[in-house]
Protein backbone atom coordinates (compact mmCIF):
# COMPACT_ATOMS: atom_id res chain seq x y z
CA UNK A 1 0.00 0.00 0.00
CA UNK A 2 1.05 3.28 -1.24
CA UNK A 3 -0.24 7.36 0.78
CA UNK A 4 1.22 10.65 0.35
CA UNK A 5 4.23 9.76 3.12
CA UNK A 6 5.93 7.74 -0.11
CA UNK A 7 7.65 9.19 -2.67
CA UNK A 8 6.74 9.74 -6.84
CA UNK A 9 10.06 7.50 -6.76
CA UNK A 10 8.24 4.82 -4.55
CA UNK A 11 5.02 5.16 -7.02
CA UNK A 12 7.65 4.89 -10.45
CA UNK A 13 8.60 1.56 -8.82
CA UNK A 14 5.45 0.15 -7.92
CA UNK A 15 3.02 1.51 -10.47
CA UNK A 16 0.13 0.80 -8.45
CA UNK A 17 -3.06 1.21 -10.68
CA UNK A 18 -6.09 1.51 -7.90
CA UNK A 19 -6.75 4.08 -6.00
CA UNK A 20 -8.78 4.35 -3.11
CA UNK A 21 -10.65 7.65 -1.84
CA UNK A 22 -11.94 7.93 1.56
CA UNK A 23 -15.22 10.28 1.65
CA UNK A 24 -16.33 11.99 5.25
CA UNK A 25 -18.37 14.44 6.19
CA UNK A 26 -17.76 17.32 9.01
CA UNK A 27 -21.04 17.58 10.59
CA UNK A 28 -22.85 17.17 14.17
CA UNK A 29 -23.22 13.63 15.25
CA UNK A 30 -25.29 14.21 18.54
CA UNK A 31 -23.53 15.24 21.97
CA UNK A 32 -21.93 11.94 21.40
CA UNK A 33 -19.73 11.41 18.52
CA UNK A 34 -17.77 14.13 17.33
CA UNK A 35 -18.42 16.31 14.53
CA UNK A 36 -15.35 14.24 12.30
CA UNK A 37 -17.04 10.33 13.12
CA UNK A 38 -17.75 10.12 9.18
CA UNK A 39 -13.99 11.32 8.27
CA UNK A 40 -12.64 8.63 10.92
CA UNK A 41 -15.22 5.60 9.44
CA UNK A 42 -14.36 6.09 5.92
CA UNK A 43 -10.41 6.21 6.63
CA UNK A 44 -10.56 3.25 8.29
CA UNK A 45 -12.48 1.34 6.08
CA UNK A 46 -10.31 2.87 2.75
CA UNK A 47 -7.08 1.89 4.67
CA UNK A 48 -8.11 -1.28 5.55
CA UNK A 49 -9.09 -2.09 1.75
CA UNK A 50 -6.36 -0.65 0.58
CA UNK A 51 -3.99 -3.08 1.92
CA UNK A 52 -5.66 -5.93 0.92
CA UNK A 53 -5.88 -4.40 -2.71
CA UNK A 54 -1.72 -3.11 -2.14
CA UNK A 55 -3.36 0.15 -3.93
CA UNK A 56 -2.79 3.78 -3.17
CA UNK A 57 -4.21 5.24 -0.11
CA UNK A 58 -5.97 8.87 -0.88
CA UNK A 59 -5.78 11.47 1.79
CA UNK A 60 -9.68 12.03 3.37
CA UNK A 61 -11.89 13.89 1.72
CA UNK A 62 -13.25 15.08 4.65
CA UNK A 63 -15.82 18.17 3.83
CA UNK A 64 -19.07 17.42 1.78
CA UNK A 65 -22.51 17.47 1.42
CA UNK A 66 -23.88 18.35 5.03
CA UNK A 67 -25.79 21.02 4.30
CA UNK A 68 -29.15 18.65 6.41
CA UNK A 69 -26.73 19.79 9.19
CA UNK A 70 -26.08 23.68 8.51
CA UNK A 71 -27.80 24.74 11.80
CA UNK A 72 -25.30 22.81 14.03
CA UNK A 73 -22.00 24.47 14.67
CA UNK A 74 -19.22 22.68 13.70
CA UNK A 75 -20.41 21.53 10.37
CA UNK A 76 -19.04 22.49 7.08
CA UNK A 77 -20.35 21.82 3.59
CA UNK A 78 -20.11 21.98 0.07
CA UNK A 79 -22.77 22.08 -2.45
CA UNK A 80 -23.61 18.82 -4.14
CA UNK A 81 -22.30 20.12 -7.57
CA UNK A 82 -19.03 21.13 -5.93
CA UNK A 83 -18.49 17.81 -4.95
CA UNK A 84 -19.06 15.71 -8.43
CA UNK A 85 -17.05 18.20 -9.52
CA UNK A 86 -14.05 17.70 -6.85
CA UNK A 87 -14.16 13.90 -7.47
CA UNK A 88 -14.43 14.22 -11.44
CA UNK A 89 -10.79 16.15 -11.01
CA UNK A 90 -9.61 13.72 -8.82
CA UNK A 91 -9.98 10.75 -11.06
CA UNK A 92 -9.42 13.07 -14.17
CA UNK A 93 -5.88 13.41 -12.77
CA UNK A 94 -5.11 9.77 -11.45
CA UNK A 95 -6.40 8.66 -14.84
CA UNK A 96 -3.66 10.65 -16.51
CA UNK A 97 -1.03 9.22 -14.62
CA UNK A 98 -1.64 5.60 -15.32
CA UNK A 99 -4.44 4.67 -12.77
CA UNK A 100 -7.47 2.48 -14.21
CA UNK A 101 -9.80 2.59 -11.10
CA UNK A 102 -10.99 5.00 -8.26
CA UNK A 103 -12.48 3.25 -5.54
CA UNK A 104 -14.58 5.97 -3.33
CA UNK A 105 -14.75 4.91 0.02
CA UNK A 106 -18.53 7.08 0.98
CA UNK A 107 -18.24 7.06 4.74
CA UNK A 108 -21.46 10.18 4.74
CA UNK A 109 -25.49 9.12 3.38
CA UNK A 110 -26.30 12.69 2.11
CA UNK A 111 -23.21 12.27 -0.29
CA UNK A 112 -26.27 11.59 -2.82
CA UNK A 113 -24.64 13.54 -5.84
CA UNK A 114 -21.97 10.63 -5.80
CA UNK A 115 -24.37 8.15 -7.72
CA UNK A 116 -25.50 9.83 -10.90
CA UNK A 117 -21.99 11.76 -11.12
CA UNK A 118 -20.26 8.11 -10.81
CA UNK A 119 -22.78 7.13 -13.69
CA UNK A 120 -21.83 10.08 -16.13
CA UNK A 121 -18.20 9.52 -15.38
CA UNK A 122 -17.89 5.96 -16.16
CA UNK A 123 -19.94 6.59 -19.19
CA UNK A 124 -17.73 9.41 -20.04
CA UNK A 125 -14.09 7.00 -19.64
CA UNK A 126 -15.91 4.67 -21.59
CA UNK A 127 -16.74 6.99 -24.94
CA UNK A 128 -13.38 8.38 -24.52
CA UNK A 129 -12.01 5.14 -24.52
CA UNK A 130 -9.68 6.16 -21.50
CA UNK A 131 -8.92 2.79 -19.31
CA UNK A 132 -10.94 4.77 -15.70
CA UNK A 133 -13.18 2.67 -13.92
CA UNK A 134 -14.85 4.63 -10.57
CA UNK A 135 -16.71 3.07 -8.12
CA UNK A 136 -18.53 3.89 -5.21
CA UNK A 137 -18.30 1.73 -2.20
CA UNK A 138 -20.82 2.62 0.54
CA UNK A 139 -22.46 0.44 3.44
CA UNK A 140 -25.88 0.17 1.24
CA UNK A 141 -24.19 -0.63 -1.80
CA UNK A 142 -21.78 -3.21 -0.43
CA UNK A 143 -24.35 -5.02 1.83
CA UNK A 144 -22.58 -4.12 4.42
CA UNK A 145 -26.29 -3.32 6.29
CA UNK A 146 -27.58 -6.41 5.45
CA UNK A 147 -25.95 -9.23 7.95
CA UNK A 148 -24.00 -6.81 10.08
CA UNK A 149 -24.70 -6.98 13.91
CA UNK A 150 -27.57 -4.80 14.25
CA UNK A 151 -29.40 -4.66 17.15
CA UNK A 152 -32.15 -2.45 15.33
CA UNK A 153 -33.27 -2.20 11.79
CA UNK A 154 -30.51 -0.12 9.17
CA UNK A 155 -33.23 2.06 8.14
CA UNK A 156 -34.02 3.32 11.87
CA UNK A 157 -30.75 3.80 12.17
CA UNK A 158 -30.01 6.30 10.38
CA UNK A 159 -27.19 8.74 11.77
CA UNK A 160 -24.60 8.56 14.98
CA UNK A 161 -27.35 5.31 15.95
CA UNK A 162 -26.51 2.22 16.71
CA UNK A 163 -23.90 1.71 13.94
CA UNK A 164 -21.89 4.41 14.02
CA UNK A 165 -21.50 4.66 17.71
CA UNK A 166 -20.04 1.08 17.83
CA UNK A 167 -17.45 1.72 15.19
CA UNK A 168 -16.12 5.00 17.20
CA UNK A 169 -16.03 2.87 20.43
CA UNK A 170 -13.83 0.40 18.39
CA UNK A 171 -11.90 2.78 16.51
CA UNK A 172 -11.48 6.01 18.77
CA UNK A 173 -13.54 5.40 21.94
CA UNK A 174 -11.50 8.13 23.51
CA UNK A 175 -13.87 10.52 21.36
CA UNK A 176 -16.91 8.96 22.84
CA UNK A 177 -19.36 10.58 25.00
CA UNK A 178 -22.35 9.21 26.67
CA UNK A 179 -25.40 9.61 24.30
CA UNK A 180 -28.52 11.98 25.77
CA UNK A 181 -31.68 9.92 26.40
CA UNK A 182 -34.66 10.43 24.12
CA UNK A 183 -32.34 12.42 21.64
CA UNK A 184 -34.04 11.16 18.38
CA UNK A 185 -35.94 11.86 15.54
CA UNK A 186 -39.48 12.23 16.05
CA UNK A 187 -41.88 9.51 15.11
CA UNK A 188 -43.41 11.28 12.71
CA UNK A 189 -40.58 12.11 10.09
CA UNK A 190 -38.92 9.86 7.76
CA UNK A 191 -35.57 10.63 6.06
CA UNK A 192 -37.44 12.76 2.47
CA UNK A 193 -38.10 15.58 5.35
CA UNK A 194 -34.54 16.47 5.67
CA UNK A 195 -35.20 18.00 2.00
CA UNK A 196 -36.72 20.83 3.99
CA UNK A 197 -36.03 20.81 7.55
CA UNK A 198 -32.45 20.84 9.35
CA UNK A 199 -31.79 17.69 11.39
CA UNK A 200 -31.34 19.41 14.68
CA UNK A 201 -34.80 20.50 13.99
CA UNK A 202 -36.22 16.80 14.15
CA UNK A 203 -34.16 15.50 16.43
CA UNK A 204 -33.86 16.70 19.75
CA UNK A 205 -30.14 16.08 20.11
CA UNK A 206 -29.01 15.66 16.22
CA UNK A 207 -29.09 11.47 16.37
CA UNK A 208 -31.60 9.27 14.60
CA UNK A 209 -31.00 5.91 15.96
CA UNK A 210 -29.97 3.36 18.60
CA UNK A 211 -26.55 4.77 20.23
CA UNK A 212 -27.52 3.12 23.34
CA UNK A 213 -27.25 -0.11 21.92
CA UNK A 214 -23.85 0.36 20.40
CA UNK A 215 -20.99 -1.72 21.58
CA UNK A 216 -16.65 -2.03 20.94
CA UNK A 217 -17.64 -5.41 19.62
CA UNK A 218 -20.16 -4.53 17.16
CA UNK A 219 -18.38 -2.25 15.66
CA UNK A 220 -15.55 -4.46 14.89
CA UNK A 221 -17.45 -6.57 13.32
CA UNK A 222 -19.24 -4.04 11.16
CA UNK A 223 -15.74 -2.75 10.19
CA UNK A 224 -14.50 -6.55 9.46
CA UNK A 225 -17.99 -7.02 7.36
CA UNK A 226 -17.54 -3.92 5.26
CA UNK A 227 -14.17 -4.91 3.96
CA UNK A 228 -15.57 -8.54 3.44
CA UNK A 229 -18.63 -7.13 1.64
CA UNK A 230 -16.76 -4.80 -0.72
CA UNK A 231 -13.83 -7.36 -1.48
CA UNK A 232 -16.96 -9.08 -2.63
CA UNK A 233 -18.94 -6.46 -4.54
CA UNK A 234 -15.56 -5.38 -6.01
CA UNK A 235 -15.17 -9.31 -7.47
CA UNK A 236 -18.72 -9.21 -8.32
CA UNK A 237 -18.27 -6.15 -10.78
CA UNK A 238 -15.31 -7.59 -12.35
CA UNK A 239 -17.07 -11.07 -13.02
CA UNK A 240 -20.41 -9.46 -14.42
CA UNK A 241 -18.31 -7.07 -16.83
CA UNK A 242 -16.08 -9.89 -18.21
CA UNK A 243 -19.04 -11.86 -18.74
CA UNK A 244 -21.02 -9.42 -20.73
CA UNK A 245 -17.78 -7.89 -22.61
CA UNK A 246 -16.01 -10.98 -23.66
Amino acid sequence: MLTMSHTWRDFEQTRPQIAVLPVGAVEQHGSHLPVGTDCFIAAEFAERLALHLDAYLLPTLAITCSIEHRKALGTVYLRADTLALVIRDIADSLCESGFKQLLIVNGHGGNYILKPAIREFNRDYEDRQAEMEVVLLAGAIVGANAGGPNQHPASSDVHAGEKETSLMLHLHPELVRESVPGGSVLPEVDQSMLDYLDMTETCADGYWGYPESASPEKGRLFAEHFVACALDYLDKLKRLKAKLRN
